[in-house]
């Protein structure tokens, strides 16, 4: 494949290992979105409700992103990846025993933990281990892993549970995970000593803390949340509103959802050429959003179903993958030597942040029946994170 001629071998084995975790990261959290109307008829609750469990999830995990990027100063960084992923998948695993909804609700927040460790163990590996040319294309692997891993979440389950059953889809997922973090242990040796307990450096010890607080960072914090919500809306009540708008049926709207999360990754990879040919990399991120944002206004205005269905969320998916790797290389440029851990770490939680946040605003207006709103809110969206990235590079470069 051209994206990884001139890329050695070490860097290689490096992604490969830590996409490994980034895959089932994301497949982890859109496991449980297509399995909503099931759980819903399952433990008898509304969406909103359920919903809630969602942001449960995201925001634990969300939150704790900051300390463990801190805590890189004395944790080796794949131990933290491999305990972080058998975390995730026990808890995962564990769903398919869930007798009512609280039991699952404790276990979404419990894979939450799990999951907290994701970015800033990747990000920090990759700024030690990937030569500085070449971050634009480790960034977009990196990130296509994880999506490519939502992408296969919602047909893998709905076909585990139509070969078995929705408790036993988990039960298989869960143990996958398991077998994964043993091998991140077992041949992961790669990853060792690849994080900020190294000795401290010149540049290490000039890094202040107070970078977290700067107004970039603050920005590109809440430009991750208003695109986390965004991307959210879609991921966490997408299924249900397809439905419910009549453009699909579950299995149906379920393969849509697969369309957009495979299409977001293929997004990515031509992003990660982009953002490394095309160094205005603001520019690119505010055509992808506009144009997505756009495409967000069509099924509640033409109402598309099948193959139009189908374009409409493929088109979508990409723009929301293209904008990914120019994203990385933004907060990359704001980020102190010494410090990626601490800065993705910090401005990732609001990524969870948002997309959390969107299983409770979306389902609750699914529950008031304006499922209509909730592609044209998406678009809104957007637009506002345009305008926020924009300010974020005018900040950046005064700063």
């Amino acid at each position: 494949m051209a994206i990884a001629t001139d890329v050695p071998a070490s860097e290689i084995r490096v992604l490969s290992l830590i996409g490994v975790g980034h895959f089932l990261s994301h497949f982890y959290i859109l496991c449980l979105p297509p399995m909503l109307p099931l759980f819903a008829r399952e433990f008898d609750v509304g969406f909103a409700l359920l919903g809630g469990a969602l942001t449960g999830y995201a925001w634990i995990g969300g939150i704790l992103q900051a300390p463990i990027g801190v805590a890189l100063d004395k944790i080796d960084a794949r131990k933290m990846l491999a305990v972080g992923l058998a975390v995730n998948a026990t808890a995962i695993g564990l769903i398919g025993l869930s007798e009512n909804f609280w039991q699952f609700a404790a276990l979404a927040v419990i894979a939450g933990v799990g999951n907290a460790v994701f970015h800033p163990v990747d990000y920090a590996i990759i700024a030690a281990k990937v030569s500085e040319k070449r971050l634009g294309r480790a960034y977009s692997l990196h990130t296509f892993s994880g999506f490519f891993g939502g992408g296969v979440a919602p047909v893998a389950m709905l076909s585990l549970t139509g070969i078995f059953d929705w408790r036993t889809a988990f039960i298989i997922v869960g143990i996958l995970g398991i077998a994964a973090a043993i091998l991140i242990i077992a041949q992961g040796e790669t990853l060792a000593g690849e994080n900020s307990s190294r000795t401290p450096t010149a540049s290490d010890a000039k890094t202040p803390k107070s970078v977290l607080f700067s107004a970039p960072v603050l920005l590109y914090f809440l430009f991750l949340a208003t695109y986390g919500l965004a991307t959210g809306g879609i991921s966490s009540q997408g299924v249900v509103v397809m439905v419910k708008m009549g453009l699909a049926d579950e299995v149906t709207a379920a393969q849509v959802l697969s369309a957009y999360q495979f299409a977001v990754a293929g997004g990515i990879l031509i992003g990660g050429i982009i953002a490394e040919k095309f160094g205005r990399h603001g520019l690119t991120a505010a055509i992808c959003l506009l144009t997505t944002a756009a495409l967000m206004l069509t099924p509640a205005s033409l109402a598309p179903t099948g193959l139009m269905l189908f374009a409409i969320f493929i088109a979508a998916g990409f723009g929301f993958g293209a904008v990914l790797p120019a994203r990385d290389l933004m907060v990359r440029a704001i980020t102190p030597a010494g410090g990626s851990g601490r800065v993705f770490g910090f401005v990732f939680v609001g990524l969870s942040v948002g997309s959390g946040l969107a299983g409770v605003v979306f389902g609750a207006l699914v529950d008031a029946g304006l499922d209509l709103w909730v592609f044209p809110a998406v678009a809104a969206l957007l637009a506002l994170s345009v305008l926020i990235t924009t300010v974020a590079q005018i900040a950046a470069e005064k700063s």
